[in-house]
């Protein structure tokens, strides 16, 4: 610290460059301002600031489909959208020789409590028509038979996405995707299926379940 004589610099407080100037008991004085100094992250801090981004890359072009299979959550859309990146931080990201990689697989498209999809089968009609089946299992537990399926279909490489949110319910048992891309289909899409319906008056959804990259 330094002091500066009052009547060279007069009533002067503030910065000047590097420089902050104060006065205290009656007299300028001057003093350095600190330098930020760069504190390296720790290898957790790394793997945790990776997980999130390639969880982030991931999830961003179905933000739309995942606002919807967490519309059950209270609160607006990024609250909506947050729990899906939480979810997916914390069951779909694993360590492997310590670095965090991201299994498609073990994404969750929707969370809820209610009944979810019993023995399920996939079969291709054609290259771009998919056919699910389940066993309509309405009045097990809380499942009925008004229960809508939520599918949403979903290429990360292309970042191609097909939803169908109004295709079928609980109890018909099976419903048809029709892809609207020209060439086989088969193969691409991670495919994620859930149930909704109305429940005291609002939406809740059964958790999602992957059916693989079929």
């Amino acid at each position: 610290m330094a002091i500066l004589l009052e009547n060279l610099l007069g009533n002067v407080t503030g910065k000047l460059g590097k420089l902050i100037l104060y006065e205290r008991n009656g007299k300028i004085c001057f003093r350095t301002k600190p330098e930020r100094i760069a504190t390296v992250p720790s290898a957790k801090q790394r793997y945790q600031r990776e997980a999130f981004a390639k969880v982030s890359s991931f999830l961003a072009p179905i933000r739309d489909e995942l606002e919807f299979g967490f519309s059950g959550i209270p609160g607006d859309k990024s609250k909506r959208f947050g729990k899906a990146l939480s979810l997916a931080v914390k069951k779909a990201i694993l360590p492997e020789e310590g670095e965090p990689v991201l299994y498609p697989e073990r994404i969750s498209t929707s969370a809820g409590d209610i009944l979810g999809l019993a023995d399920y089968q996939l079969e291709w009609e054609s290259p771009t028509t998919l056919l699910i089946r389940w066993r309509p299992n309405s009045f097990e537990g809380n499942g009925v038979d008004a229960d809508l399926i939520f599918y949403l279909g979903y290429d990360p490489q292309s970042k191609r996405k097909w939803s169908v949110r109004e295709g079928a319910y609980r109890k018909n048992g099976l419903i048809r995707i029709y892809f609207p891309w020209s060439g086989s289909q088969v193969g691409k899409f991670f495919h994620f299926v859930s149930f909704y319906g109305k429940r005291n008056k609002r939406i809740e959804f059964s958790d999602s379940l992957c059916l693989g990259r079929f």
